[in-house]
C-alpha cells in the first residue's frame, strides 16, 4: 500500500483530467470533465482524497442529485468512478470509495422522448421513412439500421463504403458543432468495421450517387436539397461548402416522423439506443453489441441496456427449467 495522498479531490479530479482525458477526448467530452470538476469543488470543497470514503461519495452523488434529474447523476457518478478507481490503483487511497454507490435524485424527471422504440415501433417508423424522398429521412433509416452515433453518421464517405461486401468503415466523424468539417473518432474503439444489411446499403445508395469518394455522403445530400430549397432561411452561407447541421432541427424531423407513424418521439440517439436494444433483445451477444457500437468495454453497454439483460436473463431461466423439468419426464 503506498502512501495516502492528500489534496482536495476537486484539484486531483481536474489534475486527472489534464494528465489522462485533455487531448485523447474531444471537446465535447472534455468540457463534460471540466463541468463535473468545477461541481465537486462546489458541492464538496474541502473533501480530501487521502480520506475519502464510500460514504463521502455517496453524500456527494446525493447533494449533486437534489438538483438534478437521475439519468444526469448517473453520468455524474460515472466521471468520478475512473480517477478515484486510478487513485486506489497507485495505492493514494486504500479501498475504491465508489463500491457500492449510488446515484441518487430528488427531481422528477420529465420524460419528453422514449429512449428507444419497440420492435413493432420501429417497424412502422421504417416504414414511414422508407416512403419518404427526404435526405434526413433517408438518413434516420439508415442511422436506424446500423447504430452509428450521429457525428459518425454524418462523416461516411463512398470512400468509406463496401457495396460488394456489404460493409462500412467508421474511422471519422464530422464536427457539425464547430468547424464544420472531418474529424477523429471518439475514440479508438470507434474505428470500427461494420456489417450491414442489404436494405441499408439500398438506402445509402440514394444518397451516395454523385458524390466525390473524399465528401461526407449525408452532409452533401443535405447541402444539396438546401441548395435547392425555396426558403431563403436555409440556404448555404456564403463562402461555405456545405449546410450548417442542427441536431436540434433534425431532431425536429424526426419527431414529425414519429408522430405520422404514431410511435412515441425519439430523438437521432434514440434511433442508436433501438438498433441496440432489438440486437440484444433478438439474443446477440453483448460482447457483439458494444462493438458493433464502438464502445471500448461491456461495461457501458451492460450499464445503458441493463434492464434488457435483466429481461433475457428471466427468459434463460424459464428455458433452464424447461431443459431440466423435461429430464423426470
Amino acid at each position: 500500500m503506498g502512501k495516502k495522498r492528500h489534496i482536495k479531490f476537486w484539484k486531483y479530479f481536474n489534475e486527472w483530467v489534464e494528465t489522462y482525458k485533455v487531448g485523447q477526448v474531444r471537446d465535447v467530452t472534455l468540457d463534460k470533465y471540466w463541468l463535473v470538476g468545477k461541481k465537486i469543488k462546489e458541492l464538496a470543497p474541502d473533501l480530501d482524497l487521502g480520506n475519502i470514503t464510500r460514504m463521502d461519495v455517496q453524500h456527494l452523488v446525493n447533494r449533486y442529485g437534489e438538483t438534478h434529474e437521475l439519468p444526469t447523476v448517473r453520468d455524474f457518478l460515472h466521471h468520478i468512478e475512473a480517477p478515484l478507481r486510478d487513485a486506489v490503483y497507485e495505492g493514494w487511497i486504500p479501498k475504491d470509495p465508489t463500491y457500492k454507490v449510488r446515484p441518487t435524485s430528488k427531481k422528477k424527471h420529465k420524460v419528453t422522448r422514449a429512449k428507444w422504440l419497440e420492435m413493432d415501433q420501429a417497424q412502422k417508423l421504417e416504414k414511414i421513412l422508407k416512403d419518404n424522398d427526404e435526405v434526413s429521412a433517408t438518413m434516420f433509416d439508415f442511422d436506424l439500421r446500423t447504430g452509428l452515433r450521429f457525428a459518425e453518421l454524418l462523416g461516411l464517405t463512398p470512400k468509406d463504403i463496401d457495396l460488394r461486401n456489404l460493409t462500412i468503415y467508421v474511422n471519422k466523424t464530422w464536427d457539425y458543432k464547430k468547424t464544420n468539417d472531418f474529424a477523429p473518432c471518439k475514440n479508438k474503439y470507434s474505428n470500427r468495421v461494420l456489417k450491414i444489411d442489404w436494405q441499408a446499403m439500398t438506402e445509402l445508395q440514394k444518397v451516395m450517387s454523385g458524390c466525390p469518394p473524399d465528401e461526407p455522403i449525408f452532409v452533401k445530400a443535405l447541402s444539396n436539397e438546401v441548395a435547392n430549397s425555396d426558403d431563403f432561411r436555409t440556404k448555404i452561407p456564403e463562402g461555405q461548402r456545405y449546410c450548417k447541421i442542427y441536431n436540434s432541427t433534425l431532431n425536429q424531423r424526426l419527431a414529425a416522423f414519429c408522430k405520422e407513424a404514431e410511435v412515441p418521439r425519439i430523438s437521432i440517439h434514440s434511433l442508436r439506443h433501438t438498433h441496440a436494444s432489438l440486437l440484444i433483445s433478438a439474443g446477440v451477444s453483448i460482447q457483439s453489441v458494444a462493438k458493433r457500437l464502438g464502445h471500448g468495454n461491456t461495461e457501458t453497454t451492460q450499464r445503458t441496456y441493463i434492464h434488457l439483460l435483466d429481461e433475457l436473463a428471466m427468459r434463460d431461466d424459464n428455458k433452464m427449467l424447461t431443459v431440466l423439468t423435461s429430464l423426470g419426464a
